[in-house]
């Protein structure tokens, strides 16, 4: 009878779907975890004078004058190398159906501040995607946030998948957060990702739709928590938040039922530091390693003027725009990068990248610029011709089967070898029909002195000359 007396119970006041009024509870704070009699649990959001205003976490039915009590601020979530191939909640419940985790080690603190300016460490290493068009041209350092926007059916959802697969298991922890998902969909995606190697290293946090607003508003908080957790044990964290337009649209619906006077499109006037203070704290640390986080937007058209979109963008490093239509013509990865931006992602660029991706960017737009002009005519100059069949072979070079990792030391052998006399007198379809024979020259061992130099070689003439000096042997297996 005793500890009655020592417990901190409040009684339910109103309800209203998801979000409660309580009464009592003096010793509160914003973020408590509170639970009933059952066990379901709620978080508190707000205080007032004489109640505190919760939303409840789990599936339950709360009437008024039910009790709830204030739980002691102990550990409740598990984070730890056991978390790797299994799917969890929002709550770090796990929900894959093999077993249950091993006691929690860590609190569920939502509103942690963003290390500042002492903490952070500057972006020097590249997070190898093995795409051509990413690491060559659009290249995103370990620790760079970076905006994934296009419409749905963009190519978006499997291009994050294989970034996963080519991440290395002994350095790099990535942790797949799906918000808003139906739960079929984070079935194939739990199926896809764990079949192969990325069970090693990759964590699942599933909030679903069957979840509710509660849950799925604490994803995206839990998911960088968790991140921060290996992060401080000197691992590099690839973060995927998928997406942030559902995120939004959940805080919307949180904020009408609460009252809170709506700003524009209906979105809460704090929608933007409620995004923002998340995607601040990713980063390189000097105490630690890195947290490289990739939102994603998906919207029903190709627009980047809408409220969520414009914050976001101004939020984050850089952004890709994915393209539906590129994607539905099989090109991979189906970005325009004309319209995509990377602001710190070529400080992880050794000399010859930086140059490299300096000279196919100019390249692409002159080819592009040159073959509108040669609509308008039929009689096409050999400068010209020269300039647009550069640009195709550029263009097939970054155009990758989704399955096709390519380190970036070939990724950088196989583009400067366009920019050679190999290339004299050639058009794409001869490249479409050797790419075998001068892949496999690429990765030889005769070329790895070449390889080893775009990492070490301060000058890209320098580097390009030595490739001149190799151009024998791509023409010799091309005759082959």
């Amino acid at each position: 009878m005793a500890d009655a007396f020592t417990k901190e119970i409040g009684l339910v006041r109103t309800t209203k779907h998801y979000l409660a009024s309580i009464e009592g509870l003096p010793s509160a704070h914003v973020h408590d975890i509170i639970v009933n009699e059952k066990g379901d649990r709620a978080l508190v959001t707000a205080l007032s004078h004489d109640a505190v205003e919760v939303m409840l976490l789990d599936s339950m039915d709360v009437r008024p004058g039910e009790q709830f009590e204030l739980q002691p601020q102990e550990n409740q979530l598990s984070f730890g190398p056991f978390l790797m191939g299994r799917t969890v909640n929002a709550l770090g419940d796990p929900i894959d159906g093999k077993g249950a985790l091993p006691p929690a080690n860590a609190t569920l603190a939502l509103e942690l501040e963003a290390g500042d300016l002492a903490r952070r460490a500057p972006i020097t290493k590249l997070l190898e995607t093995g795409y051509a068009m990413l690491d060559t041209v659009l290249p995103i350092g370990k620790g760079q946030r970076q905006l994934l926007m296009g419409p749905i059916q963009s190519g978006t959802d499997v291009f994050c998948r294989e970034v996963i697969r080519n991440q290395d298991p002994e350095t790099t922890v990535c942790i797949y957060a799906s918000i808003g998902k139906p739960a079929t969909a984070v079935r194939r995606l739990t199926e896809s990702l764990f079949a192969g190697e990325a069970a090693e290293n990759t964590v699942v946090l599933a909030s679903t739709a069957d979840d509710g607003a509660p849950q799925n508003t604490l994803a995206p908080s839990v998911a960088l928590l968790m991140a921060e957790h290996y992060a401080r044990e000197g691992k590099d964290v690839l973060v995927i938040l998928d997406d942030l337009y559902t995120h939004a649209k959940y805080l919307r619906e949180i904020a009408l039922l609460q009252g809170r006077l709506p700003g524009r499109e209906s979105y809460p006037g704090d929608v933007f530091y409620q995004q923002a203070h998340l995607i601040e704290r990713a980063g390189s640390f000097v105490d630690g390693g890195s947290i490289t986080l990739l939102p994603l937007l998906q919207t029903d058209i190709e627009s980047t003027t809408d409220l969520i979109m414009t914050n976001i963008m101004g939020t984050t490093d850089g952004h890709l725009q994915f393209s539906s239509a590129l994607h539905a013509q099989g090109v991979f990865p189906p970005i325009h990068e004309d319209e995509s931006v990377t602001r710190v992602g070529k400080h992880a660029h050794t000399m010859v990248q930086k140059q490299l991706s300096t000279t196919i960017v100019s390249a692409l737009a002159e080819a592009k610029e040159q073959e509108r002009y040669s609509q308008f005519g039929s009689d096409v100059s050999e400068s010209t011709q020269s300039v647009i069949d550069m640009g195709r072979i550029f263009r097939f070079l970054l155009d990758q089967d989704e399955e096709l990792h390519v380190s970036v030391e070939v990724q950088a052998v196989l583009l400067t070898l366009v920019l050679t006399s190999f290339t004299s007198g050639k058009d794409v379809s001869f490249f479409r029909k050797n790419i075998a024979s001068i892949s496999e020259i690429a990765h030889s061992d005769e070329l790895a002195t070449v390889r080893d130099a775009v990492h070490t070689e301060q000058d890209f003439n320098t580097f390009l000359a030595e490739m001149e000096k190799q151009v024998n042997k791509f023409q010799k297996a091309c005759q082959q």
